[in-house]
């Protein structure tokens, strides 16, 4: 199945375009044609990204996110001290790529001026999150 790909740099995001990344503005907003894309801190190489699961849960939610366990030591910090140390049992974190609709993520990038703030996106969206290692 098709997707756009794009990479997630300083708040903005970049499509890629013919093997090279484009910097998304107004003009070429409208290279997002795909039904789905996927949003990344780094490139992903590979053809498969899109499972059946993934893409029956993007029927009925505008995004579906990647959850796995954590697995680094978690320190609270207060004044630069660390005040405790946390279960990372208790904690998950988000595991790119990001999937969303194209139709959805074209709204909110012209509500949000083109700026794609990931907790801002995930705070004024629903998603389904699902778990890689569960």
């Amino acid at each position: 199945m098709e997707y756009n790909f794009l990479l997630l740099e300083d708040n903005k995001l970049s499509i890629k375009n013919n093997g090279k990344f484009l910097s998304l503005n107004q003009e070429n907003l409208i290279c997002l044609e795909a039904e789905y894309s996927l949003i990344s801190t780094y490139e992903i190489k590979g053809k498969n990204l899109l499972s059946s699961k993934v893409l029956e849960l993007l029927k009925n939610n505008e995004i579906v996110i990647n959850f796995e366990k954590v697995s680094s030591a978690l320190k609270e910090l207060e004044d630069n001290k660390i005040i405790a140390h946390l279960n990372r049992k208790n904690f998950r974190k988000i595991s790119f790529p990001i999937y969303v609709r194209s139709k959805y993520l074209k709204n909110y990038l012209k509500v949000s001026s083109l700026k794609f703030e990931l907790s801002s996106f995930l705070e004024n969206s629903k998603f389904q999150e699902i778990e890689l290692d569960s």
